[in-house]
């Protein structure tokens, strides 16, 4: 009996299945390849790409920095124009109403005559103190008298003629006074609604004055009754010290005509005597 070649079929069919399974494994290696390959030149040309657009945002802020910087130039150039002006200006301030030091250094004015030099004259001496022996030691003579008019009239018309100078300058300081006041009248335009507030605050304080004044003027009522009964007391006194003045000089006239009558008596007794002898 001749057996069959069923063994030498599986030993094939076995080689196959070996054979198609290198082959699937060849080409799934060569498919993993090549997507590695693309995914590598993707991700190269999105690399170069980013450099590009970082190169690009790169110069774009070197442009804005380079504008802020010019900016900041500007202020900074600006600040020290203003801070140099704002110096000028205390300069110029200082030059024309000095520094706080110069003015510390003003002493006030202490003579009460303003420098004028107001001779001292001896009333004393003027007055005699014998009328009917006068001794005046400041005299002149009639010469001295007509030299002198005559100077102090020359010397009042000349004060009469700075007094006319002085004038015409006290009109030109009144116009002054008129140029600033009306400049100081557009200033006071602008501070009205201050002062209408002011008087808001003032309306309220008077009326609390005036309350104020009523208890003032009830106190003024009882200091008037106390002065009325002080009067009073001093009329009655001045009628007493009258009084008294007068009774003192009762007595002082009934003294002397006392000793007047004493006198008398005292001459005629003498008298008597004398023609007795």
């Amino acid at each position: 009996m001749i057996r069959p070649t069923k063994p030498k079929a599986e030993k094939s069919t076995i080689g196959s299945k070996a054979a198609k399974l290198a082959q699937d494994t060849a080409t799934a290696l060569n498919t993993v390849a090549s997507t590695a390959t693309a995914t590598a030149n993707t991700i190269a040309q999105t690399r170069n790409n980013i450099t590009t657009n970082v190169g690009a945002v790169a110069g774009s802020v070197g442009a804005v920095a380079s504008g802020v910087s010019a900016v900041a130039g500007a202020i900074t150039t600006g600040r020290a124009q203003t801070a140099g002006a704002a110096v000028d200006v205390k300069q110029s301030i200082a030059g024309n109403y000095g520094s706080k030091s110069q003015r510390n250094e003003i002493v006030p004015a202490t003579d009460i005559y303003g420098g004028l030099a107001i001779p001292e004259l001896d009333f004393n001496g003027m007055i005699p103190t014998d009328f009917l022996n006068p001794n005046i030691a400041t005299i002149a003579t009639e010469d001295q008298l007509t030299a002198g008019l005559e100077n102090y009239a020359g010397a009042t018309r000349a004060q009469k003629l700075y007094q006319a100078g002085f004038n015409y300058i006290t009109e030109v300081g009144k116009t002054k006074q008129a140029m600033h006041k009306a400049q100081a009248s557009v200033i006071k335009g602008a501070t009205e609604g201050i002062k209408v507030q002011q008087e808001i605050v003032r309306f309220d304080r008077q009326n609390i004055e005036l309350e104020t004044d009523g208890v003032k003027l009830e106190q003024s009522a009882e200091k008037l009754n106390q002065e009325g009964i002080k009067l009073l007391g001093l009329q009655k006194e001045t009628t007493q010290i009258t009084r008294k003045i007068e009774a003192v000089e009762l007595k002082r006239d009934a003294e002397i005509k006392g000793i007047e009558a004493q006198t008398q008596m005292i001459l005629q007794k003498f008298l008597v005597e004398s023609i007795a002898n």
